[in-house]
């Protein structure tokens, strides 16, 4: 987790090895809910495996990776020292969106100081009580993640730091590790939600079809129409909207789409 600069939202678009188990999928604690640790485009295959280990320290989630830069699964295993296991169920996918689609909560993590920003031990009170699948995402070695990839996210949580605020990537990982196998020695399973919440692929639809009908009516920017939509979408998010309230959004912009052409 590192300072970084102000990049666009564009996709990543180059292949990735689909190394894919479903069978690994640790919980902490062996309770609660599946936690994905997403690493976003790390560049140091030795750091994914330093990130295994920590991951097979804590049992504290499943390991996905994004377009790992060069990844060199010999370089991986000296680091990882016996979790050999937690690589060979890591998840390798071409986006950040992949990663977290059937998610219905997703804490991105950063180096520097964000307004509401929540620290580990909430994180992992959070995240240990989600009812469904959710994300714990953390930005590459250098830049992390930038601007437009933390507005998308559920909450933003950072490690506080006496004096150099970035960690190295493995660090991050153990210490929010750590913390979620803390909080589950006392976490129990949440009981069911009354109604399924929406998930990321869900959100993602009503961002996409939001977007288009925006721009039709003249509300959106076409030349930076991300930050404003964003914005808009942090709404359901921070409500934490339920399947069917999106989907009565999704077609209400259905609705609004046919009656404007």
């Amino acid at each position: 987790m590192r300072r970084r600069r102000v990049a666009t939202c564009a996709p990543h678009a180059s292949a990735a090895r689909p190394w894919q188990n479903e069978s690994v999928r640790p919980r902490p604690g062996d309770v609660g809910p599946v936690i994905r640790f997403v690493l976003h485009r790390p560049r140091n295959s030795q750091n994914i495996g330093a990130a295994a280990r920590a991951l097979a320290n804590t049992r504290a989630g499943s390991l996905w990776v994004v377009e790992p830069l060069g990844f060199d699964r010999a370089q991986a295993a000296k680091l990882a020292a016996g979790a050999d296991h937690v690589l060979e169920g890591m998840r390798v996918v071409r986006t950040l969106e992949e990663a977290v689609e059937d998610c219905v909560d997703v804490v991105m993590t950063t180096g520097r100081r964000i307004p509401g920003a929540i620290d580990p031990r909430t994180a992992a009170q959070r995240l240990t009580t989600v009812s469904g699948d959710a994300a714990l995402v953390f930005g590459d070695e250098v830049n992390g993640l930038t601007n437009c990839e933390l507005r998308r996210a559920n909450a933003i949580a950072t490690i506080p730091t006496a004096q150099k605020s970035s960690l190295n990537l493995a660090q991050a990982v153990l210490v929010f590790g750590y913390e979620l196998l803390l909080a589950s020695g006392s976490a129990k399973m949440p009981d069911p939600p009354d109604r399924p919440l929406a998930d990321e692929k869900l959100l993602a639809m009503l961002r996409k079809r939001a977007q288009e009908v925006l721009l039709r009516v003249g509300f959106l920017n076409p030349q930076q129409p991300d930050r404003a939509l964003d914005e808009l979408l942090q709404l359901p998010r921070r409500a934490r909207a339920t399947k069917r309230e999106v989907e009565m959004l999704l077609a209400a912009i259905d609705q609004i789409a046919r009656n404007i052409r």
